[in-house]
């Protein structure tokens, strides 16, 4: 049974590896109507090329037109859209970003590169496993972002979390070690 497994893990990371293009790291530039100078906000280090599942909605990002342009294709759930939607951002351009358009947007730059802004606290996602290895994605959010449910610092290096609610007081929530009880797909959170 343990050779079976490591049969079946061996093949889904080849199969990974030569779907995979690469990354792409959209870095949230602010809320206004054009980039700021300094990251602000939520954003998100991609895998190129694979279905990966964002919010229970499953999607693919491709680069396209010589890689000058971020496709964004949405497959509903269970990665089942018939003719899914798609919509394409120019990459190293200043862009209103979102994946779906319900969701909310930031001002933000698409680039192929891999550095997240320096202490971003980052919910890190393993979307082949029910445990925290394998193939990852990333959302994160710039230190000291904040919105009227939540807020995010970095202090020394570890990440802290917190809730908030409508009369404005936040409660801190454990983000230490893997989270995979009660979630679609595990992740930890990191500094």
């Amino acid at each position: 049974m343990k050779i079976l497994y490591l049969i079946f893990t061996i093949l889904i990371l080849i199969n990974f590896t030569f779907a995979n293009d690469g990354f792409v790291l959209v870095t949230p530039m602010g809320t206004g109507e054009e980039c700021s100078s300094t990251p602000y906000g939520e954003g998100y280090y991609l895998p190129t090329g694979t279905e990966i599942t964002i919010d229970y909605e499953c999607y693919q990002f491709d680069f396209v037109n010589s890689s000058t342009h971020l496709q964004v294709q949405y497959l509903g759930k269970n990665c089942t859209a018939e003719h899914p939607s798609v919509t394409i951002f120019p990459m190293n351009e200043c862009v209103d970003f979102k994946i779906k358009e319900d969701d909310l947007s930031f001002m933000s730059i698409i680039t192929a590169n891999d550095v997240i802004p320096e202490q971003s606290i980052s919910y890190v996602y393993y979307y082949y496993s029910n445990f925290c290895s394998g193939p990852t994605y990333q959302l994160f959010f710039t230190n000291g972002y904040s919105n009227e449910y939540s807020k995010y610092q970095c202090v020394n290096g570890k990440p802290q979390v917190f809730v908030c609610t409508d009369s404005g007081s936040c409660t801190p929530i454990d983000a230490s070690g893997c989270t995979n009880k009660n979630v679609p797909i595990p992740y930890r959170v990191e500094c």
